[in-house]
């Protein structure tokens, strides 16, 4: 295991952590709204961490345009997507050729994930928490067939646990798994809940 800070090169220059661990398997991390204190150290985003490094994956966790180190600005989510993007780019040098990538997000991240899943030839699976069904379409989710992990807070008024629960039944995927956890969108003292499920439903890459 190695953890250093990066330096992503795209159309901005993003800070990132980068956790090596095994190369057969890699995932990006999204942290939630920019405009709203999210950045790559919020709680939920290490809980995600901790998950899929414990499983074994290299993780990546990256701060979007104009948040921290990186530079740029806000990008309206289409900035964001591109950020994502170029992370996932950068992770995939750092793992094998036929290695396991997926996206995780949280919030604002989440969204962001499901937006930029049509722009990869492949992509392996996605671990969402607290989908801001809210404020943000989710029909492309409602037409993701690949593996997919979701996360809720029964109190979450972002993340509507209703909205979740319809969605997740219209997702025409065959691997997929949805926890619900008794918290509000904070997730405040509820983060080993996501950890947890990680270690429970998401395979190893292998090493």
């Amino acid at each position: 295991m190695s953890i250093k800070r990066v330096i992503i090169e795209g159309a901005c220059k993003l800070e990132g952590i980068i956790n090596e661990n095994s190369r057969r398997g890699g995932v990006v991390i999204c942290h939630p709204h920019p405009l709203y204190g999210g950045d790559m150290h919020n709680n939920v985003v290490g809980a995600i961490e901790k998950g899929f490094a414990y499983k074994g994956f290299t993780t990546l966790r990256f701060n979007f345009r104009g948040v921290g180190e990186s530079t740029g600005f806000y990008g309206n989510g289409q900035g964001e997507e591109e950020d994502l993007l170029d992370a996932a780019e950068f992770l995939m040098v750092q793992i094998d050729k036929d290695g396991l990538i997926m996206f995780a997000g949280y919030s604002f991240g989440a969204w962001i994930c499901s937006r930029a899943v049509p722009k990869l030839e492949r992509l392996d699976g996605l671990f969402l928490v607290s989908y801001p069904f809210a404020f943000y379409e989710s029909e492309s989710l409602k037409r993701y067939k690949g593996t997919i992990f979701m996360v809720g807070g029964k109190s979450d008024d972002i993340g509507p646990i209703d909205r979740l629960i319809e969605t997740y039944k219209a997702i025409p995927s065959l691997q997929k798994s949805l926890k619900i956890v008794p918290t509000d969108h904070f997730y405040q003292g509820n983060e080993k809940e996501i950890t947890d499920f990680i270690k429970e439903v998401v395979p190893s890459p292998g090493i």
